[in-house]
C-alpha cells in the first residue's frame, strides 16, 4: 500500500491517467506544482490495451492508496477513469482534461464517428500477434492534430516517443456503471482541440454535469496550461471538502 506523505495530511491523493499516444510524462509540470503544494500525486501507466483491462488496472492501483482520491484523465484516459471510478469507493471527484466521457454503450471510435472522418493515413497500424492492431499517430499529423500549440521541436520528440493504443481499446464500449453518473466532475476544455471535436467535448461535459473551464489550447491543455488543470483539480478537492 502506498503511504501518503506526512506533508500531505488532510489532502486527497491525486491520480493522473494519461491517454493514447502519450505516457505519464505528459503530467510533469502538473505533478511538480501539485507536489510543491503538498499533494500526494501518482501517475501510473495506462496500458492502452482495452477499455476494460485498462480500467481494471487503474482500479487496482486505486485500492493501494489510503484515503480519498481525485481521479484525473486526459483524452482516452477520460474513458478509463469513467469506468475505473465506478467500483472505487475512495474516488471523490473526477477531472477530465480534453477527454472522452462515454455513456453506456459508447466507444471512443463511435463517438468520433459522429463527426467528419479524419484523414485515412492519420494512423500507422502495426498488426499484433493477439489479432488486435496497435495504432501509432502519424508524425505527419501529430504536431497539427494531437499536439497543436506545442513548440515544434517538443512536439516532434513527443511523436517519436509516443505509446501506441490498441485499436480494440478505442472500440471498447463503456459499461452501465460509470463514475461520472454519481461523482462530481470537472472538465478542462481546450477550445482549439483538433483531436476531439469541441462540439463532442461540449456534449460529453454537459451530459456529465461537469464544471467546465475553457482555455485557449489544443488537445494537450495540461501541457500548454498546467495552471488551469491544477485549478480544476484543486477545485475538485475543495468542493468535496477534502482539504481543510
Amino acid at each position: 500500500m502506498f503511504d501518503n506523505n506526512v506533508k500531505a495530511a488532510g489532502k486527497p491523493a491525486i491520480v493522473l491517467v494519461h491517454g493514447a499516444w502519450a505516457d505519464s510524462s505528459c503530467w510533469s509540470d502538473v505533478i511538480r506544482r501539485l507536489q510543491a503544494d503538498g499533494y500526494p500525486v501518482y501517475a501510473p501507466p495506462n496500458p492502452l490495451r482495452s477499455l476494460a483491462t485498462d480500467a481494471a488496472s487503474v482500479a487496482a492501483f486505486l485500492k493501494a492508496i489510503p484515503g480519498p482520491v481525485i481521479l484525473v484523465g486526459h483524452s482516452y484516459g477520460g474513458a478509463v477513469i469513467s469506468v475505473a471510478s465506478a467500483d472505487s469507493e475512495n474516488v471523490k471527484g473526477l477531472v477530465y482534461i480534453d477527454a472522452f466521457v462515454p455513456d453506456v454503450g459508447d466507444s471512443c471510435l463511435e463517438l468520433l464517428g459522429r463527426y467528419p472522418a479524419p484523414p485515412s493515413d492519420l494512423f500507422t497500424p502495426v498488426q499484433l500477434d493477439s489479432g488486435d492492431t496497435d495504432l501509432y499517430f502519424s508524425p505527419k499529423y501529430f504536431g497539427s492534430a494531437f499536439a497543436n500549440g506545442v513548440e515544434a521541436t517538443a512536439a516532434a520528440v513527443m511523436a517519436a516517443t509516443q505509446r501506441p493504443v490498441a485499436a480494440g481499446a478505442l472500440a471498447g464500449k463503456a459499461p452501465a456503471d460509470l463514475g461520472w453518473k454519481t461523482l462530481p466532475s470537472w472538465y478542462v476544455f481546450g477550445d482549439l482541440d483538433q483531436a476531439i471535436p469541441p462540439p463532442l467535448k461540449a456534449m460529453m461535459a454537459e451530459r456529465a454535469k461537469a464544471t467546465i473551464t475553457h482555455v485557449n489550447a489544443g488537445h494537450l491543455s495540461m501541457i500548454l496550461h498546467p495552471e488551469t488543470t491544477i485549478a480544476a483539480i484543486v477545485a475538485a478537492c475543495e468542493s468535496a471538502a477534502l482539504v481543510s
